[in-house]
């Protein structure tokens, strides 16, 4: 059988029995010394045990106390005792993985001393946190509820964390929350403040014009125009003098009268809603309300969970005993070959010593008789042949000994042969590729993050929150800023007078700055640099540009609408003064101020039925009433309605206008940060033990190439 043929079947099922039979004694030994090395290995001499504590939670539905309790207009179908959905669940996730928990967990169980990391170590922080996260976990459950795992190897200091890990979690999220439900209060306090300063000055200015005689314009008017038909029926000058001093202050404080009294009756109900949200942000602002719904709280566990003993063993047994086969197979193959080979060489030996011996003699005499010519025509028939099937023979050969070259059991064969070059080439490669990973040849750099959600703003189009920020974030503005805040052409080390110096800074910027979203639906910005501080300083600067940068996008907008705002309140501005002119014109040149009232009495007066008829009337008078009643009684009626739609819309304006004033003026920030960027105290890049690792497995595979390559030569030349 070839040794391809051998190699092909040395791990079939037949083949690894008659092995296992074979070695039994050596199988059986290396299992025996597995099990107790296993066994010792895996007790809490070698590996810590740890106890596992777990709590069970679901997120609420709805997050705001005012809106699900106190609002009247808020319009949603989910109720304070629902549980969460997806959503809800991936924000909690999110939160739990933030820095704001792990900080304080670490603090308040001293878990730097509990890990046994000294606090002058060089990397304490990072592997501080590394053992967090391997001892804290976090993820969902099937049922979209929130698992809490932690271990440790003390049981109740696990059960403890576990439980107060839970309990952060809901003071977290409030004050997160409070954060921008304080600032959202302020804003509001200040409107609802002003709005009540801005009546209390409305309702002084209605007391002065109080103080003039105008109480109630319409009444008034009527009743004087009542009294003044009746004293010109009597001819009671005195009288119609006295009154009409009254209408004249009527005309000309009557007009403002309605004006304030409207807008104070519209600045009412805005102060009345205002006060609405004023309470809904102070309960916000000041009240607490769970986020969770903890289904299992943890425990004290009995038994450890970690490490499992039995499967330990197990596996070690298992893999070891499959190893010793493999070895003992790779073996007994090469003892096969090389038994086979010693036989094929020594069979060949003794069949050409045979036929040199036989020949010797035949082949003297034919080159004796016919010698050979550079012609292959006068080669001798016999010869001839003989090469040609030499020639044939030795390309099976060559081919033969290629592919036995590449079998498993050759390429083994090359390694033990060439092993003391190829140790020198490995060594070498991880010497040089230690020295060329480090600080001198490859500029170490330190990474900083932070993880945010959008918070404030509002979708343009069809993207979510989430990918608005993206958006907002990658801006080119936001780049250039960077770039001039931190002077990054002079930090990358890149020319100015390059040709292409923008190009080359843009690419750096964005190798070294990643702004990504995580499964959670929030953002992560991650900067590198070769400074950990300027790292830490890059992502809080990002942050900082995303609120002006949506800032100035809101405020521009805002801009517009309350300069449009201001325009339409000018002209309506100028309208009711306008129309306010036209009814004291009319009121104290044509003594109509409204018609209502006036026409019934003027009425009276001209057709001489006051009294009965049997009053003195001023026909005069009267008559002249009656026709400017007649003349302006529609420019009357008209001014009259035109005023108060007017002022009507005047005051919705408005309030439109100090919404928007509201918002352009406040200041806001726009994303909720659940994790703080901080300053590394290691490297992120290069990893060197890989960058180790990658060349000197590279130099091994090129080098076993080359031997390859030598071999064949090698067997080609023989």
């Amino acid at each position: 059988m070839s040794s391809k043929n051998k190699s092909k079947q040395l791990f079939t099922s037949a083949v690894l029995f008659n092995i296992v039979v074979k070695y039994r004694s050596t199988l059986l030994v290396v299992a025996i010394i597995t099990v107790i090395l296993s066994a010792i290995f895996s007790g809490p001499t070698f590996i810590t045990p740890l106890y596992k504590s777990e709590v069970i939670l679901f997120p609420t539905a709805s997050n705001s106390i005012s809106k699900v309790l106190l609002s009247s207009t808020f319009n949603n179908s989910k109720d304070i005792l629902e549980f969460g959905e997806d959503e809800q669940t991936e924000q909690m996730l999110q939160v739990l993985n933030s820095n704001k928990i792990r900080d304080r967990i670490i603090q308040k169980y001293h878990l730097m001393d509990h890990y046994n990391i000294k606090p002058n170590e060089k990397y304490r922080f990072t592997k501080l946190y590394n053992q967090y996260e391997d001892n804290f976990r976090f993820r969902r459950t099937e049922f979209m509820a929130v698992q809490i795992t932690v271990l440790d190897k003390d049981a109740q200091l696990a059960a403890d964390m576990a439980n107060n890990v839970a309990r952060l979690l809901d003071s977290t999220i409030n004050r997160m929350q409070k954060i921008i439900a304080i600032k959202a209060f302020n804003i509001v306090e200040g409107e609802y403040l002003k709005q009540r300063n801005l009546i209390q000055a409305k309702e002084d200015s209605l007391t002065k014009l109080r103080e003039l005689g105008v109480h109630d314009y319409e009444s008034q008017a009527e009743m004087f125009n009542r009294q003044l038909a009746i004293e010109m029926a009597k001819g009671n000058n005195n009288g119609i003098k006295r009154l009409q001093k009254k209408l004249d202050i009527l005309a000309k404080y009557g007009g403002a009268y309605v004006s304030l009294r409207d807008a104070l009756e519209h600045d009412k109900k805005q102060l009345s809603e205002i006060k609405e949200k004023y309470e809904e942000a102070r309960v916000d602002a000041v009240e607490n309300l769970p986020h969770t719904f903890i289904v299992s709280n943890a425990y004290k566990a009995e038994k450890k969970a970690y490490p499992i003993r039995w499967l330990i063993v197990v596996i070690s047994t298992i893999s070891a005993l499959l190893l010793a086969i493999i070895i003992l197979g790779i073996i007994d193959f090469n003892k096969e070959d090389e038994d086979v080979a010693s036989k094929k060489k020594k069979k060949k030996k003794k069949k050409k010593q045979r036929w040199l011996a036989t020949d010797k003699k035949s082949i003297r005499e034919v080159v004796k008789e016919e010698p050979f010519s550079n012609s292959p025509d006068k080669v001798p028939e016999g010869i001839t042949e003989s090469v040609n099937s030499d020639k044939i023979n030795e390309n099976k050969v060559k081919n033969i000994k290629m592919d036995n070259l590449l079998n498993s059991s050759n390429l083994l064969g090359l390694l033990n042969k060439w092993k003391i070059h190829l140790l020198v080439i490995v060594v070498v490669a991880a010497v040089l590729g230690m020295i060329f990973s480090g600080p001198t040849f490859i500029t170490p750099l330190y990474k900083s993050y932070a993880i945010a959600y959008p918070a404030n703003i509002d979708s343009y189009s069809e993207e979510s929150n989430t990918e608005q920020m993206l958006q907002i974030l990658n801006s080119q503005d936001i780049t250039d800023s960077m770039i001039k805040d931190f002077d990054l052409g002079n930090h990358y080390n890149i020319n100015k007078n390059y040709k292409y110096y923008q190009t080359a800074l843009l690419n750096q910027y964005h190798d070294k700055v990643k702004i990504s979203k995580t499964p959670y639906e929030s953002v992560m910005i991650e900067v590198e640099d070769s400074n950990p501080v300027t790292a830490k300083k890059m992502v809080d600067r990002i942050l900082h540009l995303y609120d002006l940068k949506v800032a100035s996008l809101h405020k521009s907008k805002y801009a517009e609408v309350v300069k449009m705002y201001k325009a339409g309140l000018a002209r309506k501005r100028h309208d009711m003064d306008s129309l306010k002119t036209i009814l004291s014109y009319l009121g104290s040149e044509k003594g109509v101020f409204q018609y209502e009232y006036q026409s019934q009495e003027i009425t009276k007066g001209y057709l001489g039925t006051i009294g009965g008829g049997k009053s003195n009337i001023d026909k005069k008078e009267a008559k002249k009433l009656f026709k400017n009643m007649g003349e302006s009684s529609g420019q009357l009626i008209e001014v009259a309605e035109m005023l108060r739609d007017e002022a009507t819309t005047y005051v919705e304006t408005k309030r439109d206008l100090e919404l928007a004033e509201r918002f352009l003026y406040s200041k806001m920030t726009y994303s909720n940060i659940i994790t703080h960027p901080f300053v590394a105290d290691k490297k992120s890049y290069p990893i060197r033990w890989l960058v180790v690792a990658m060349i000197t497995l590279a130099a091994f595979v090129f080098a076993f190439f080359v031997i390859i390559f030598i071999e064949a030569k090698k067997s080609k030349n023989a």
